[in-house]
């Protein structure tokens, strides 16, 4: 992961990071929130930058990235339902074991809670550019991408429903000879192919339990996610551990 970091830093990589941030901001700006973790850090650790009420961790297995926890993503050092929003960043195509990591993210998400998923899409220019490199080529491209459906197949197994879905970077990952101003039109002409041919497609999905009464309605804060914002949390020690919250949104 840590050559996935760097990378982020490449001017590619930053247009990525950018194009991500602004689709989250839009999500994020109708979803309830108060407590949120983000696993995985892009390059300088961008996070989503949180107004209002609403509580932030990043957690990563970067040991030298900006990070408020450093732990992996299949073993949390957090409560049962204690998150309303967990968003994985390019978690599952480099995970030697990405369920485990879909099944630790629903442990600790709430009742009612979100869960998003940003991944790299197999069927794009971007999953032919990652066959072209081979096994062992440079980050990003050695991860092994999911298919949208796979990964939506797992989430309804996790008794997840699937509220949205779209995709991003529609432009093949071309480093040079394409201008911004070229790439920002196709990805706007193109947006409703996007969903299905962006090179990274974004999910979201809610934890709903059968039976449940639903929860009245709350004034939902407003949620930005701006690249290298300053974020509410601070960087924890981490000879220590993170002091977990005490309740949960169903309590």
């Amino acid at each position: 992961m840590n050559s996935l970091h760097c990378w982020f830093r490449t001017p590619l990589g930053r247009s990525v990071c950018e194009a991500e941030c602004r689709l989250l901001s839009q999500w994020l700006a109708s979803v309830y929130a108060r407590r949120v973790l983000q696993l995985g850090a892009f390059g300088r650790g961008e996070r989503p930058a949180l107004f209002g009420s609403a509580r932030q961790w990043l957690a990563d297995e970067w040991p030298a990235g900006p990070v408020d926890i450093a732990a992996a993503a299949t073993d949390l050092p957090f409560a049962v339902e204690s998150m309303d929003v967990v968003l994985l960043v390019h978690q599952l195509e480099f995970s030697d074991d990405p369920h485990a990591v879909l099944r630790e993210a629903e442990r600790v998400l709430a009742r009612e809670g979100h869960l998003i998923v940003v991944g790299f899409n197999p069927v794009s220019g971007w999953g032919l550019r990652r066959l072209l490199s081979g096994r062992h080529g440079e980050s990003p491209w050695r991860g092994r991408y999911l298919t949208r459906g796979r990964v939506e197949d797992w989430l309804k197994l996790l008794g997840l429903e699937v509220e949205r879905r779209d995709g991003l970077m529609l432009m093949p990952p071309i480093r040079r000879g394409v201008a911004p101003r070229t790439r920002r039109a196709v990805e706007r002409r193109g947006a409703r192919y996007g969903r299905w041919l962006g090179g990274v497609q974004v999910t979201m999905a809610k934890k709903r339990l059968v039976g449940m009464m639903p929860l009245p309605r709350q004034v939902k804060p407003r949620l930005a996610v701006i690249p290298g914002g300053l974020a509410q949390a601070g960087v924890l020690n981490r000879a220590h551990r993170p002091e977990e919250p005490s309740h949960s949104r169903s309590e």
